[in-house]
């Protein structure tokens, strides 16, 4: 090798040492690593630019802002860098940097794994490459004996809830293959599942951990497993694209890796939003595609995560089915009677109950056809469910009951209605209700309570019907203002008159008072009901 070559690899060596240098000095590293003995360092990631002699670093990888070090190298004008210089010089700047990085095992500042990426101007173009990706023996050594001594004493032998830091370094270390290149997957659900019951009394914690890890499995189906089998394009918004590499370009998956798949997909469709289905769902249909023969199973009959007692239900009135794959309940009513419908409500509010996806559709197979009296709601069969098991008063408790369990969540939706149409789950069962009888009042105000009124609309057709139903007195004014207040991108109403008796505006402007609302909010009612404020100086 030239000595130009050589020189731009001290060159490259030096501004990366700084960098490490100035990262060592600028963080409290002993002190963080000393939360938890599963964090071996704080720093696992650095990236370069050279450009004629000139070496910028950056300790992390987003954007190309400011750099952390800028370094003067050697320039050489009359003989420009190539690719193939790049080439020729890449094994001994790996073998530089990696001496660099070994300096580092006994100081926490750097983590057990280190990656190094590099960018080179060539002929007035970017050349982007890995140039670096190693691990410190001895900090792995270390690290793979806190482990095994935490997962014997907190999680095998545990009996106490753990902390949130633990378990979002610990589900990483488990299915990270610079540590275990062989996966014991059985065993590392095992641990998830039993990190789940140890923390399952504080709800806000257990979903802290599930967070934790959900995002260390999807990391490692789309940075770690996926890579090896698919062609992955990142656009720069929206989700990852996996396109099937050939046959010969990739290796036949492991049946163990295939299984932690399937149930980094089921994690993900049990315990994150709705809006992250599409990703759960996605993992398993490539497990199937990538030959899991279990993968094919669950697309087609559920995770497994409920029993058959639970998913499947069969008499001579009704037969129910439920896949938590794709979040559907299916409802074939053979004979339209009350008793059939309630065995219905049963059986979807048992599951709900055992935390069945909180966004979902009803595929309701009847030939009574009923909708709700209520403009601009879709015409789903979730809706004719509800429409038709609402023509019963003896259901409406456990109308009531499916009500309560589907609002406990927020930002849900059932999944056959869209756009304007948007509704979030117990909607159809508390407009029902409300519409009804007057003793549901409470119950439509929990539910306006949870209402994403930026993301939904169809509350504004109910405030019409609902106001024909009940009229406007002392009884229906707290829920019209409820109603109101969760309203968008509507004209005033001419039912809404009827508040300017001097009986209901003083009903109105006291119920307005007890809520203690801010000016903009007060405006806001006053729009939507006269389109100005005046009316509703307090």
């Amino acid at each position: 090798m030239d000595k130009r070559l050589e020189t731009i690899v001290s060159d490259i060596t030096t501004a990366v040492s700084q960098l490490l240098q100035k990262m060592d000095e600028k963080t409290d590293s002993a002190n963080i690593v000393r939360r938890t003995t599963l964090q071996a360092g704080v720093h696992d990631y650095v990236r370069f630019f050279y450009y004629n002699g000139q070496v910028h670093c950056f300790m992390d990888g987003m954007g190309e802002d400011r750099p952390d070090v800028e370094y003067e190298g050697t320039h050489f004008p009359d003989a420009p860098l190539t690719k193939a210089d790049i080439d020729q010089m890449l094994p001994l700047l790996q073998e530089k940097l990696k001496e660099l990085y070994s300096s580092y095992d006994d100081k926490p500042v750097l983590d057990y794994e280190f990656e190094v990426d590099g960018k080179f101007r060539i002929d007035g173009k970017f050349y982007k490459l890995p140039v670096l990706h190693t691990t410190s023996e001895a900090k792995k050594t270390k690290l793979l004996q806190a482990i095994d001594q935490y997962l014997a004493k907190k999680i095998n032998e545990g009996q106490y809830p753990t902390k949130e830091l633990e378990t979002f370094f610990l589900a990483k270390h488990l299915i990270n293959p610079a540590l275990y290149p062989e996966t014991d997957v059985p065993a590392v659900i095992a641990v998830f599942e039993k990190i789940r019951t140890l923390n399952k009394h504080s709800k806000d914690k257990l979903q802290q951990h599930q967070h934790h890890i959900t995002y260390a499995l999807r990391t490692w189906a789309e940075e770690k497993f996926l890579p090896a089998y698919y062609n992955i394009h990142k656009p720069s918004w929206g989700l990852p694209e996996f396109t099937l590499k050939n046959g010969d370009e990739r290796p036949a998956p492991p049946e163990q890796l295939l299984d932690l798949l399937i149930y980094a997909g089921v994690t993900i469709i049990r315990f994150e939003p709705n809006y992250s289905r599409s990703t759960g769902v996605g993992f398993i249909e490539k497990a199937k595609e990538l030959g899991s023969t279990k993968a094919t199973q669950i697309l087609k009959t559920g995770s497994g995560t409920f029993s058959t007692a639970d998913s499947q239900y069969k008499d001579p009135d009704v037969t129910c089915t439920a896949n938590d794959v794709f979040a559907t309940f299916d409802i074939s009513f053979k004979n339209e009677t009350e008793a059939a419908y309630g065995k219905a409500l049963d059986f979807i509010c048992n599951l709900l109950e055992k935390d069945f996806p909180p966004s979902y559709e009803i595929k309701c197979k009847s030939k009574t056809k009923n909708l709700l009296p209520v403009k601009g709601l879709g015409k789903s069969g979730t809706q004719r469910f509800f429409a038709n098991a609402l023509q019963y008063p003896a259901l409406y408790p456990q109308l009531q009951k499916y009500a309560q369990l589907a609002i406990r969540q927020e930002y849900e939706w059932y999944n056959d209605v869209e756009a304007e149409q948007c509704a979030r789950p117990g909607t159809y069962a508390v407009f029902g209700l409300a519409l009804a009888d007057a003793q549901y009042f409470p119950l439509l105000q929990q539910y306006l309570d949870k209402v994403d009124d930026e993301h939904q609309s169809v509350q504004n057709h109910f405030l019409v019907q609902f106001i024909q139903q009940h009229g406007i007195n002392a009884g229906t004014i707290p829920s019209i203002v409820d109603i109101l207040r969760c309203a968008q991108d509507i004209k005033p109403i001419k039912e809404l008159k009827a508040l300017e008796t001097a009986e209901n505006m003083e009903l109105l402007k006291n119920y307005v008072r007890s809520l203690k609302l801010e000016s903009y909010e007060v405006e806001h009612l006053a729009w939507f009901i006269w389109k100005g404020k005046k009316k509703l100086e307090l």
